[in-house]
């Protein structure tokens, strides 16, 4: 699998055996934005509601909270991550629970990793599993982040809100660290591609 396929997505890995979340995390950070780890489903329910992943992958069986039950919490209307549950049983009740909530894909450890980038590169250019990040924005900072799409300059957002140049200028500075932009065109890129220009 390219090395290139995955670098604008950030992932989460949930696993309780500290061994084999260390191992995924070696192996798979070249392929990734970012990656972050989380021991068991109550410490990664805490850590989605800042970090908002794009990508998780879940063990089932942990303390705390289990995967089945953290993906009931974490997907709603407003936030759908491409979502991979792993475990080390083929129990057909989990099978079933995972379909029930709709994840992207199931496997059984030891996990084969190109089958699982390949299963994420399917997921991913699924229009199904948006990258809602833009929920981060606050009311105003996604009007200029629309504005910034439909190609303003700066100087006409400013007179459009009745501010000061530099402070859209701001305002761009935040949506880009929020979002992960590093140009306009990648925003112009992910406004299309999530057809945020149609709600």
């Amino acid at each position: 699998m390219n090395k290139e396929s995955f670098l604008s997505l950030t992932l989460l890995i949930v696993e309780d055996n500290k061994q084999a979340k260390n191992i995924m995390v070696d192996i798979l950070t070249p392929y990734f934005k970012e990656i972050q780890s989380s021991n068991n489903g109550c410490e990664a329910l805490a850590k989605i509601n800042s970090f908002m992943p794009d990508i998780i992958i879940t063990d089932i069986e942990m303390p705390c909270l289990d995967g089945i039950s953290l993906i009931k919490k974490i997907k709603t209307d407003t936030y759908k991550p491409i979502v991979i549950v792993i475990s080390a049983f083929s129990n057909t009740q989990y099978l079933l629970e995972a379909i029930d909530i709709k994840v992207d894909g199931y496997f059984i450890k030891p996990i084969d990793i190109n089958l699982l980038l390949e299963k994420i590169k399917i997921a991913s250019n699924s229009f199904e599993n948006i990258n809602l990040k833009y929920k981060r924005l606050s009311a105003r900072e996604y009007e200029v982040f629309l504005d910034i799409s439909n190609g303003l300059k700066p100087l006409k957002i400013a007179s459009k809100y009745n501010v000061k140049s530099k402070t859209i200028s701001t305002y761009r500075q935040r949506i880009f660290e929020k979002m992960g932009f590093r140009t306009n065109a990648e925003l112009i890129s992910y406004v299309i591609k999530n057809r945020l220009n149609d709600i």
